[in-house]
């Protein structure tokens, strides 16, 4: 069941991929290795504890906290499959606002 989530994260995040920048792909890339672990776990509690504290800051608030919680997804089995569902959502809804066919996976 656990791998079942970490699958559907894999892919809703490999489609996410496809629709960034260069420099947003190469941190994805970065924050999904396991080498990122010490880093991504901490900075994603700061990015929920930020958008709960200070929700009505601009730069940093309350659109921090799914960011937050994508990062701490990879590390706890229980958050995968509802942001897996957060992303494919998203990018459903992005790709709808611009008019683009969805990617398929082979």
């Amino acid at each position: 069941m656990a791998k079942d989530g970490k699958r559907q994260l894999d892919h809703a995040v490999d489609d996410l991929e496809h629709e960034v920048p260069g420099k947003a792909k190469r941190f994805i890339e970065w924050a999904r290795s396991d080498r990122a672990r010490w880093v991504r776990i901490p900075l994603a509690l700061t990015l929920i504890a930020v958008g709960i504290v200070a929700p009505y800051l601009p730069v940093v608030g309350v659109e921090d906290i799914p960011f937050g919680l994508l990062l701490l997804s990879y590390d706890v089995p229980f958050l995968r499959k509802p942001m897996a569902a957060f992303i494919e959502w998203l990018i459903g809804l992005w790709r709808r606002l611009r008019g683009k066919r969805p990617h398929r996976r082979s």
